[in-house]
């Protein structure tokens, strides 16, 4: 796993993993089915799109930025990739996300505004 997050930003793939764990890419693929159910191909999709939208939702970088960020210097692939996991492209999980945190604070604001006026009564 060190491997894998120490090398998001860079195009990895099985093999990479498999040779830095000094390991034949069958046999990775056992371990990974046996003890994550999972391929280490599918793992490591899911893991650079978890990493994307930690980075869609906390920054500002561009979609080209994060992108590159995690792995897919390609912004098709990168779209293509989150519409796979997320069913949405990152522009729209990051429009969502930003328009559900905004709904979030506008109620707290409302609810303190009630409150505040309930006080004064």
């Amino acid at each position: 796993m060190t491997f894998i997050d120490q090398n998001l930003h860079t195009d990895i793939s099985v093999a990479d993993i498999a040779d830095s764990c000094k390991i034949h890419r069958n046999y990775l693929g056992k371990i990974f089915r046996e003890n994550l159910g999972t391929s280490p191909q599918e793992f490591l999709i899911n893991f650079r799109m978890k990493k994307s939208v930690q980075l869609l939702t906390a920054t500002k970088l561009s979609i080209k930025d994060i992108g590159n960020a995690v792995g897919y210097p390609n912004q098709l692939h990168f779209s293509r990739a989150s519409k796979s996991v997320y069913g949405m492209s990152p522009r729209e999980y990051r429009s969502r996300h930003y328009r559900g945190r905004l709904i979030k604070f506008l109620n707290i604001l409302r609810h303190l505004t009630l409150s505040d006026a309930s006080e004064c009564v």
